[in-house]
């Protein structure tokens, strides 16, 4: 079982609770509008100078002590956000399809193995050699995605997060944690409930098709 370095940990907080700040900052101030891309950039240096304060000075302090670390694929989604919107672009705030499917889906099967509806031992197997088979399957699941066109930020969020995992363990050396958090899972659901909502309103707010008058 190969953990990353408490030190390394401690900078990781630092800097993945600054830019989970960063996106929900930028997320909220550009709801109604576009945010210009120098009012977003500012934000993203106030969320990391706030969160790079030592101590319990610190919002990183806090957040960690309430939810511990956020995973990897989290902050990469987050970085996504805050770029989209710094470009003018409407992205991230609803997941993609395909991320948002596979993330509600895992976290499902991650609680019903913890309550212990199921008994396969899939957190704490995430520590072992399975975490590797695991990271193959979701790295060739990304590639796929972004050599096919589609959901290509949401490929390379995924292709980050292992990339981060691979090289440092981080954020705890848990193969779960660096693709899954209970905040990204949230957002993941919320993500599917928004698409559904959309297509109902959709499909409710369509006219009726006119009924075709027989000719006697």
């Amino acid at each position: 079982m190969n953990l990353p370095s408490l030190d390394l940990q401690a900078l990781y907080a630092h800097f993945a609770w600054g830019m989970v700040l960063a996106a929900c900052g930028v997320g909220l101030l550009a709801w109604r509008r576009p945010l210009p891309a120098r009012l977003a950039t500012a934000w993203l240096v106030l969320a990391f100078v706030a969160c790079a304060l030592p101590g319990s000075v610190s919002p990183s302090y806090w957040l960690g002590l309430a939810f511990q670390l956020p995973s990897g694929l989290m902050v990469a989604c987050c970085a996504m956000t805050v770029w989209m919107n710094a470009r003018g672009v409407d992205g991230y705030r609803v997941l993609p399809l395909g991320l948002a499917t596979g993330l509600a889906l895992s976290g499902l099967l991650l609680y019903a193995d913890s309550a212990g509806w199921l008994y396969l031992g899939l957190y704490a197997r995430g520590f072992g050699p399975e975490a590797a088979l695991a990271g193959l399957l979701a790295g060739a699941a990304a590639l796929f995605a972004i050599a096919a066109g589609k959901q290509r930020g949401a490929g390379f969020a995924v292709l980050l997060s292992l990339t981060l995992f691979a090289l440092l363990r981080l954020p705890t050396g848990n193969v779960w944690d660096a693709l899954l958090d209970p905040w990204l899972w949230l957002w993941a659901v919320f993500s599917l409930l928004a698409r559904a909502s959309s297509c109902w309103r959709a499909r409710t707010a369509s006219p009726a098709a006119p009924a075709s008058s027989s000719v006697s």
